[in-house]
């Protein structure tokens, strides 16, 4: 599994180049936008085509990916509270409704316990962040966990063959599109390497 993370603020080019990622092949954008509000992040949906929305799962705003037809929703730590039934009834009636639900885990002895519930989960940071400063990058080797886990933190096209050999199911990438000089060149090279060692 291939997954972009949006950076988190709006930029100028961002919609043209999103829908490039996705007419290029990717088919899960994640869509953080932690200042946005509701309007804002309604907005910038709406200049989205159906078959682009189809892609995306939200961060935040849940109510949109409803109206929007989205793919899903992630939910963060602190949104997540895996031992109320409640949650738990709120996950399954979403998945019924053909929603796919993930979250984000920072430590590997977490997954065991919560990750059955998501459709996929991240683990991070894998390796040293590229768009955070000082988030030091743990290593992480998750063989032996039957769940879907996505690697996150620091991938570059470099180290997808390591993420694969640390036993992820796939990777997500946002500091080396964003932050590269032309994210549709960087999303290309990421996009081959990782078909290449994920075939």
């Amino acid at each position: 599994m291939l997954v972009v993370i949006t950076a988190e603020t709006f930029f100028t080019a961002e919609i043209t180049q999103i829908k490039q990622l996705i007419d290029l092949g990717l088919k899960t954008v994640h869509v953080r936008k932690p200042q946005a509000s509701y309007i804002e992040l309604k907005s910038w949906l709406q200049q989205f085509e159906p078959h682009y929305l189809a892609t995306m799962m939200l961060h935040q705003h849940h109510k949109l990916a409803e109206e929007f037809c989205c793919k899903g929703m992630h939910f963060k730590e602190m949104q997540r509270n895996t031992e109320s039934e409640a949650f738990r009834f709120q996950l399954e009636k979403l998945k019924k409704k053909r929603f796919q639900v993930s979250t984000s885990f920072h430590e590997i002895n977490e997954l065991n316990s919560y990750s059955a519930l998501f459709d996929y989960c991240f683990l991070s940071p894998v390796f040293t962040s590229i768009s955070k400063t000082e988030y030091e990058g743990k290593q992480f080797e998750v063989h032996n966990i039957p769940q879907q886990i996505i690697a996150l933190g620091g991938i570059t096209s470099e180290k997808i063959a390591e993420v694969n050999q640390r036993g992820f199911s796939g990777i997500a990438v946002l500091g080396a599109i964003w932050l590269s000089e032309n994210p549709v060149e960087a999303f290309i090279k990421i996009k081959n390497e990782y078909e290449h060692i994920y075939r």
